[in-house]
């Protein structure tokens, strides 16, 4: 058998999708949103936004630093998956949950940011 085997709550994914709650955004041909990255891992993620995109529509994922290429692979109920054309680095997906696990943290660096260019 070949193949990538997957099995509990993983369903068709190969990777365990880490649980986030961090805004993002979408670009698309034409348009650009807001979106709210609900989990992500290093081969895809799944946002909620307004206006999802179609059904296999070409997407870049912005969360916070990192930018993915990717395809809408399932959408309903102001949600989609996507999946990555080339999965995140492991030094983006590191990132990513320290400013889930840090959120206050977080926070103060990008107001502590913001200053700094007023001043």
């Amino acid at each position: 058998m070949s193949g990538v085997r997957t099995f509990g709550k993983l369903g068709n994914r190969a990777m365990a999708r880490m649980a986030a709650a961090i805004d993002g955004g979408l670009v698309l041909t034409g348009r650009s949103a807001r979106c709210r990255v609900e989990n992500v891992s290093r081969a895809g993620c799944r946002l909620r936004l307004d206006e999802p995109p179609l059904l296999g529509a070409t997407v870049l994922v912005r969360i916070e630093r990192a930018e993915a290429l990717g395809t809408a692979v399932w959408v309903r109920n102001g949600r989609c998956g996507v999946t990555f054309a080339r999965p995140l680095e492991p030094r983006e997906l590191e990132r990513l949950r320290w400013i889930v696990e840090h959120p206050g943290e977080h926070e103060k660096n990008i107001m502590a940011s913001a200053t700094a260019i007023w001043r």
